[in-house]
C-alpha cells in the first residue's frame, strides 16, 4: 500500500497493522524499538524518542529515524525516509487561552460556547487539530517544535530551533521563529517532478542504484521510469508493538 494511501487510512483510523512483539523486530529491521509501544510503524524505522499517547494513534514510515531528547504527541503522521535530530517535539502540547486560566486544572467547568462574533473577537478558531503530518524525506534539526495541526510537504528542511507554526510546502527549507520560507531546495519545475515521481514508494534498492547526486540527471531518469510503468511500490507492512 501506497504511504499517500495509509496517510488517508490513518487520518480516519481505519489503518490495519499487525501484531509484533520486541523479539520479533529484528526481522522488521528494526533494533531500538523501546519507544515504540504506542506506534504503529513500517520496517527499519529508528524511534530514539518517546511517544506520549496511550493508543497506537501515531505512525512513522519505512527508514525514518528521531533521535533523543525530544517527543511526539498523539495524531502524528510521519513518511519515509525522514531524518528528525535531536529534542525535536512534534505535535506540541497546547492550553487553552480563550477561558480564565492556562492551568490545566482550571480549563474545565461550567460556560456557554462562544458566539461567532464572541470567537472573532478573542481571535479564537473552535476547531480540533487535524493530524500532524510530515511528509517523506524531510530534515528536522535539532530542537525544532512543531505545533499540532501542521503538515510538513516532502523534502522539506527545518532549520535547528525553529518553531513550525504554519504549513511547509514541498521541498522549502525553513528557520526562524516563527519559522518563514528561506527558499527552496530546487527549481519549481524540479521540485513538481520529485513529487509527481514518487520515488519514495520504489524499494530501496531500485532508489539506491538512481543518479542521486545530480538532481537534473535524477528527475530525468524518474521520468523515465514512471513513463516506463515501473517499478513496481515497495510492500510494507504496518506493524504495532504488544
Amino acid at each position: 500500500m501506497k504511504i499517500s494511501a495509509k496517510s488517508e487510512l490513518f487520518k480516519d483510523s481505519l489503518l490495519n497493522s499487525l501484531p509484533v512483539g520486541l523479539a520479533q523486530l529484528d526481522e522488521t529491521g528494526i533494533s531500538n524499538g523501546r519507544f515504540l509501544k504506542h506506534c504503529l510503524f513500517e520496517k527499519s524505522v529508528n524511534q530514539c524518542s518517546p511517544v506520549i499517547s496511550q493508543n497506537p494513534d501515531t505512525f512513522v514510515g519505512a527508514y525514518s529515524y528521531m533521535n533523543d531528547g525530544g517527543y511526539f504527541r498523539s495524531n502524528v503522521f510521519i513518511g519515509r525516509f525522514c531524518s528528525i535530530g535531536r529534542r525535536v517535539s512534534i505535535g506540541a502540547g497546547s492550553h487553552p487561552m480563550t477561558g480564565l486560566s492556562t492551568h490545566p486544572l482550571l480549563v474545565h467547568g461550567r460556560g456557554r460556547p462562544y458566539s461567532d462574533s464572541e470567537a472573532l473577537a478573542l481571535r479564537f478558531r473552535n476547531a480540533l487539530y487535524s493530524p500532524t503530518v510530515i511528509g517523506n524525506d524531510v530534515w528536522i534539526g535539532d530542537g525544532v517544535v512543531i505545533v499540532p495541526g501542521i503538515t510538513i510537504g516532502t523534502g522539506a528542511v527545518i532549520g535547528a530551533n525553529s518553531v513550525v507554526t504554519k504549513n511547509v510546502p514541498p521541498y522549502a527549507i525553513v528557520g526562524g521563529v516563527p519559522a518563514t520560507v528561506i527558499r527552496h531546495r530546487f527549481p519549481e519545475e524540479t521540485v513538481s517532478r520529485l513529487v509527481a515521481s514518487e520515488w519514495w514508494e520504489y524499494p530501496v534498492e531500485v532508489i539506491r542504484s538512481l543518479p542521486l547526486k545530480n538532481i537534473f540527471e535524477l528527475v530525468e531518469t524518474l521520468d523515465s521510469i514512471k513513463a516506463a510503468d515501473g517499478p513496481e511500490p515497495a510492500i510494507y507492512e504496518t506493524y504495532r508493538l504488544v
